[in-house]
């Protein structure tokens, strides 16, 4: 079998895969570190001179594993699966973040595709000249006060799913990016997704203690309601008084300060209802 007949065996296994995952029909590119077209493509013809152009200006600052959807508005990803080699992956139709789902399948065509590319990647590094000189006095200036941390809220996966474990694919996108690394805004950028659409599966995951909510900087609270409480709760046992008051201001515009001054309570106290309200599952904490 010739090379070119083993990358278009590689891409035809990729469409056959992703496929049926995507619910639409991939296109696929398979590009070297200089820029070179190993398969392509009709569909991807049109995005040939950037594709090139951005292989050549971004091979070498993509780590194995990392990815790039580097148009907007078009759903075009550059996966890079080897240190010879990208995969770029195009749909037609969908969101851009759907084409995460093959992140975690990639690494299984790395060696293949470094065996069958000539050459090795160049490490360009850039001489630096030696000079000499003269020391002069510097007038010492107080170095700034460091700026506060940016508060974050930063979703982590507690259990690992199974590579055989069948989710909805916008649930698999957003349970991928939940590597404690991913902040909740960045998953929203990411992945293409709402807010809304996010914290209903954030917090349908959460419940089942799958996944478990973690903050960085100083974070000022806006408590969110996972799901509207009504009236008729309190009389249920569902949920006491002050928790009922307490959650109709839970609408994601008021901060933990915001409820106590409307409400007059203790600033202790709500903070214990709400600490609890969380757990059960009744509300979450975005950052403000």
């Amino acid at each position: 079998m010739s090379d070119q007949e083993v990358f278009y065996q590689i891409a035809q296994e990729i469409i056959s895969e992703l496929g049926p995952a995507l619910s639409t029909r991939p296109y696929i590119a398979i590009v070297d570190f200089h820029g070179e077209f190993k398969y392509i493509e009709s569909e991807l013809h049109q995005y040939s001179d950037f594709i090139i152009n951005f292989i050549k200006h971004n091979f070498r600052l993509l780590q194995i594993g990392d990815h790039s959807m580097p148009i907007s508005g078009t759903n075009l990803a550059f996966f890079k699966v080897s240190k010879k080699a990208i995969i770029i992956i195009y749909i037609k139709k969908g969101l851009i973040g759907q084409l995460l789902f093959f992140k975690n399948r990639m690494v299984k065509y790395q060696s293949k595709l470094d065996e069958l590319i000539v050459g090795e990647p160049l490490d360009i590094t850039v001489p630096v000249a030696e000079y000499k000189q003269e020391p002069e006095v510097v007038e010492q200036v107080p170095p700034p006060a460091p700026e506060e941390p940016t508060a974050k809220v930063i979703p982590v996966l507690l259990k690992k799913i199974g590579k055989k474990a069948k989710f909805p694919l916008q649930e698999v996108v957003i349970l991928n990016y939940c590597d404690g690394m991913n902040s909740t805004k960045e998953i929203m950028g990411e992945g293409n997704i709402s807010k809304i659409a996010l914290w209903t599966i954030l917090d349908k995951y959460k419940k089942k203690g799958w996944i478990k909510i973690t903050y960085t900087g100083n974070p000022i609270f806006i408590p969110v309601l996972t799901k509207e409480i009504p009236p008729m709760a309190v009389q249920l046992g569902v949920v006491n008084k002050k928790e009922y008051e307490i959650s109709k201001y839970c609408n994601g515009d008021n901060t933990i300060a915001d409820i106590q001054e409307a409400l007059g309570m203790d600033r202790m106290e709500i903070e214990e209802i709400i600490d609890k309200m969380e757990n059960n599952n009744i509300i979450h904490l975005e950052v403000q």
